[in-house]
């Protein structure tokens, strides 16, 4: 019932605009006949004349006046939070949340939106780090960005975007190669100190051999990872932008140049929802654009 007087009242400040049933009715594209329900409905519901009618127009009565006013504030609550909901679907501003690794915010997410969030002043971005796994619609995650194997793409659903297929890498440091037999075929792998960033005791290439690898150091942490391989303590399987700086400056090198390991897959993982407001949609433009310039 409350649905109905809802509706009647705004058909009822209609009117009262207008100053016509006919001008509401084409206001509203309904028949004047169903205007002239739904005052009807209303007064009855309330048990007093609102307005009254004449051939050549409608005024309001002294309840009708008192009337009006709440349902004015009725209509223009109920306008004002659509033209919120509008604002907010279509504009990029409010709060977005990126559930993401240390080492990809750092080095990539962060220069990637820099600008960006220069641009959009409206928009609060929260960087939620580490490896909780969080429900995205219940948390309130709007994106979610990390590594994931080929074969594991659409596992979690049609939401998921592609942002890069990214090489995996084997790399050492010089220091650490140069004191240890060289590494000449996959079989030599097993002769070596690994550093695992999984808890994976195999490697396996392209060509699916597969070779199992010793380690006595672990962590789930890029960087820990990749400062233990610069202080020579053994290999690392990294994947090729987190490598990139450290092969540039020198500090790291790649091992077994000619034996591809299968790529990973950065995804974007949002929640399974039918609408996205246009801040996560532009959010994924920057992404795309930023990470097929860098892979």
């Amino acid at each position: 019932m409350i649905l109905d007087n809802l509706r009647a009242m705004a058909v009822f400040v209609a009117v009262v605009r207008h100053g016509s049933f006919s001008g509401a009715a084409k206001e509203l594209g309904i028949t004047t006949s169903a205007v002239s329900q739904q005052i009807r409905s209303l007064e009855n519901e309330l048990g007093a004349v609102l307005l009254q009618r004449s051939t050549r127009k409608v005024s309001l009565t002294e309840v009708g006046e008192l009337f009006h006013q709440s349902a004015m504030q009725m209509v223009a609550a109920a306008q004002m939070g659509w033209h919120q909901v509008s604002c907010f679907r279509d504009e990029i501003m409010g709060n977005l949340s990126i559930k993401t690794t240390p080492q990809l915010a750092y080095s990539h997410l962060v220069p990637a939106l820099s600008d960006w969030l220069v641009q959009h002043q409206s928009l609060s971005l929260n960087f939620i780090l580490g490896g909780e796994q969080l429900d995205l619609t219940y948390d309130r995650v709007d994106i979610c960005v990390d590594f994931v194997d080929v074969g594991q793409v659409g596992e979690h659903g049609k939401s998921d975007i592609l942002l890069a297929h990214v090489p995996q890498l084997l790399l050492a440091s010089d220091g650490y190669l140069d004191r240890h037999t060289p590494i000449q075929s996959i079989a030599d792998l097993s002769k070596h100190d690994f550093i695992l960033l999984d808890d994976n005791h195999a490697i396996t290439f392209t060509t699916g051999e597969t070779i199992a690898i010793r380690s006595r150091l672990s962590t789930n942490s890029a960087k820990i990872a990749l400062d233990l391989a610069m202080s020579h303590h053994g290999i690392i399987r990294v994947n090729a932008l987190d490598a990139k700086p450290f092969i540039q400056s020198g500090k790291l090198s790649c091992v077994l140049m000619g034996h591809e390991l299968p790529p990973l897959a950065l995804m974007a993982r949002l929640s399974n929802k039918e609408f996205y407001p246009i801040k996560v949609q532009r959010c994924l433009d920057v992404l795309v654009k930023y990470f097929a310039s860098v892979v």
